[in-house]
């Protein structure tokens, strides 16, 4: 256990400069999206009361309340979170290979470190883990700041709070990443989770057969895939509904617990006897 969380140290120090220029990136994007929505809004605020001298009811009946929502849907907004996404999904395979193919390859160095080699790819794991964590929390704290200078800088009479749940329920991005319900956000995380052993069992059999792993690992998470959903697919089809949606999901969430522990499995064995340092 000391060596798996030595490993861990050591892979969290790594990423740690990733993720805060992903942090600072995100937060210096969206906080220029609540400016831009702020001027747009106070633009058109100002162009009503100089053209039609209208009150702050009759303004708020032709333009509304300014709210977060007009930034949370903005590009602004959504795309520092798309890309905060795109660079989990590259540093899953950049985790593995950059110690294949940095300097001196490191990776066998790793490799002979005096633990299982298992908690090499348990610490990789969790680190994927703890950094997706990491950047939802901060867009979470993210969120209630930039509400607090939507708040600062609109007319007060013409602001309309909205609380950061009542925004994840009605923003289908930010429900995916941090939905309210305890079960969903189990199911989603779980399946990502699920998603990334896949893919780094797939990984490892590229680098144990190399050419011939390509297609083994591109067999592999086809396969894996298409099992899990296969009950769905046979329910909708061949069975016409004969089984109920919670008797589907029990059987795809016991498909996706054999998918693995059969994952974890195949990794060991691979790191264990394939991979020669």
């Amino acid at each position: 256990m000391k060596n798996f969380f030595k490993l861990l140290n050591f892979e969290l120090n790594r990423v740690m400069k990733l993720l805060l220029i992903l942090m600072g990136f995100t937060f210096i994007v969206q906080l220029v999206g609540v400016f831009v929505a702020r001027s747009n809004y106070l633009t058109h605020l100002e162009m009503i009361q100089q053209n039609e001298g209208s009150s702050v009811s009759q303004v708020l009946q032709s333009i509304g309340y300014f709210s977060f929502d007009r930034v949370v849907n903005s590009l602004f907004f959504i795309g520092p979170i798309m890309i905060c996404v795109a660079a989990i999904m590259f540093y899953i395979f950049l985790i593995w290979y950059r110690d294949w193919f940095g300097k001196n390859t490191f990776v066998y160095r790793l490799l002979m470190l005096p633990t299982a080699r298992i908690n090499l790819f348990f610490a990789k794991l969790t680190t994927i883990v703890l950094a997706t964590l990491s950047l939802v929390g901060f867009q979470l704290i993210a969120i209630q700041i930039e509400m607090l200078v939507m708040k600062w800088t609109v007319p007060g009479e013409y602001v309309m709070e909205v609380t950061l749940r009542q925004l994840i329920e009605i923003h289908p991005v930010l429900s995916l990443i941090a939905p309210n319900q305890f079960e969903l956000f189990m199911s989603l995380y779980g399946a990502g989770i699920l998603t990334v052993i896949i893919l780094f069992t797939a990984i490892l059999l590229e680098r144990s057969y190399r050419m011939k792993g390509v297609l083994f690992g591109g067999t592999f998470v086809v396969a894996v895939n298409l099992l899990v959903i296969l009950p769905l697919i046979l329910n909708q089809t061949i069975f016409d509904s004969f089984l109920y949606n919670g008797e589907v999901l029990l059987i795809i969430l016991a498909l996706g617990v054999i998918v693995l522990v059969g994952s974890i499995w195949l990794s060991k064995r691979l790191l264990d006897e394939k991979i020669r340092v």
